[in-house]
């Protein structure tokens, strides 16, 4: 199974070497910014990072925000229609726009096939963080609030707002790692993953795999029980907000990570589930 994964990641590596130039050791876990690190030049995929399911904040009806609509193209769409792709699963990911829009930038099938790969790595990650799957909406923010990204707080390590410091898992992980990987960050990524997911290992029956849309609902809810309880607009999050946002976030670090585990095996065969490189 990893070798396969592999295999289809090299694909672009060869064929667009400018585009890959930070995968190099350990290229499936290096490839898991890929997708935002290509934003500005396929702009295209920008709205398959997040699904912005609705929350009133203030508890009102929905109905109060008439101006407020959901994207057409989200990640539930992008991760059912790119797995179901390179799972050869069916024939309904012809027709959409995902497939439509990968096959027009990368008209050969291999290359397409590796850029969705690595679109799958990434929104897996994106879909586990609740902000990527809910907005808020007040008098505000009428259209939603982005996911968070216009409730803003004082910056604490470049994290100024609340999707960004969710995004940091509690500003522990701010920033972006150098890439390619040292020997030594390596070490230190998989002494961090093993040690959380000894924590927080993942439960196998409340794994839902490949319901992408389950994924989204329960970081819907995560929103609608702890996101915007007690913190203020630019305001510095108190410290049981920080470390409540902490355990939760790992939580959904190690869901996602056993979900990529299952999706791969589920796409490229093998019964195995051993650490993805």
């Amino acid at each position: 199974m990893l070798e396969a994964a592999l295999a289809e990641l090299y694909t672009l590596k060869v064929s667009h070497a400018s585009l890959v130039t930070r995968e190099v050791n350990h290229p499936f876990t290096e490839c898991a910014t890929f997708a935002d690190d290509i934003k500005s030049v396929y702009s295209f995929q920008a709205g398959w990072h997040f699904i912005d399911q609705p929350y009133t904040i203030n508890g009102d009806s929905l109905d109060n925000y008439p101006l407020f609509v959901m994207d057409e193209y989200d990640i539930v769409g992008a991760l059912t229609n790119l797995t179901q792709w390179l799972e050869g699963s069916g024939d309904d990911y012809l027709r959409s726009y995902y497939w439509e829009q990968i096959t027009k930038n990368f008209p050969k099938d291999s290359d397409g096939r590796s850029f969705a790969l690595r679109m799958i790595i990434h929104y897996v990650g994106d879909i586990h963080q609740p902000l990527h799957a809910s907005t808020g909406l007040d008098s505000y923010n009428p259209k939603g609030d982005r996911g968070g990204n216009t409730e803003y707080l004082p910056s604490i390590c470049g994290a100024g707002n609340l999707h960004a410091v969710w995004d940091s898992v509690a500003y522990n992980y701010c920033g972006y790692p150098v890439q390619p990987l040292s020997d030594k960050d390596w070490l230190w990524y998989e002494t961090e993953a093993a040690s959380i997911n000894k924590q927080y290992p993942a439960d196998k029956s409340m794994l839902f795999d490949g319901d992408f849309q389950k994924w989204a609902d329960e970081g819907l809810e995560v929103t609608e029980n702890y996101v915007y309880k007690g913190w203020k607009y630019n305001t510095v999050l108190s410290d049981e907000y920080v470390a409540a946002m902490d355990q939760i976030s790992r939580e959904r670090m190690m869901y996602g990570a056993r979900r990529l585990a299952d999706l791969m095996v589920q796409i490229y065969g093998n019964t195995t589930t051993e650490f993805l490189q």
